[in-house]
């Protein structure tokens, strides 16, 4: 006979949703790390190209050299933006209700809110990840045009 879900104890699973929780907070430093570092990148190269005083024949050649660092700086823009991140904790004097709560009860909705936070976090750090991946690409590309025209 299976076990009634009142026989379960959830609290560790609460416990383990909440620190998975906590490392997807915790990844989003790692994130904006990664994304500034790339950015000093992209500036240290823009200050390169101007100190060089390249001189082209052509408008294109200095667009094709730049383009790529300024798409890469909108990328890291975009990465490092600050975005909410939404966590399990309940503002009491909103929700009330969770103070009449059994321990059961508050346990399996605290666990529903942890789900709920993990899932949108997770999305939030995929966006940001594409964000930092787009700025890495172009930022690849630029310096592959440079070394072309050096």
């Amino acid at each position: 006979m299976p076990a009634k879900q009142n026989d379960i104890d959830l609290e560790p699973l609460l416990n383990a949703q909440q620190n998975h929780l906590a490392s997807l907070i915790s990844e989003s430093s790692s994130t904006d790390a990664k994304a500034l570092g790339i950015a000093a990148v992209n500036v240290a190269i823009l200050i390169f190209i101007a100190q060089a005083d390249l001189h082209f024949s052509s408008w294109g050649m200095h667009a094709a050299l730049l383009v790529p660092y300024i798409i890469s700086l909108v990328g890291n823009l975009l990465a490092i933006l600050p975005y909410s991140y939404i966590g399990a904790g309940v503002n009491l004097e909103s929700s009330p209700e969770y103070l009449a709560m059994d321990h059961e009860t508050l346990v399996e909705q605290l666990i529903t809110n942890t789900e709920v936070a993990i899932s949108h976090n997770n999305q939030l750090n995929r966006r940001r990840w594409q964000y930092c991946a787009i700025s890495l690409i172009f930022s690849t590309v630029g310096t592959a045009i440079l070394f072309v025209i050096l």
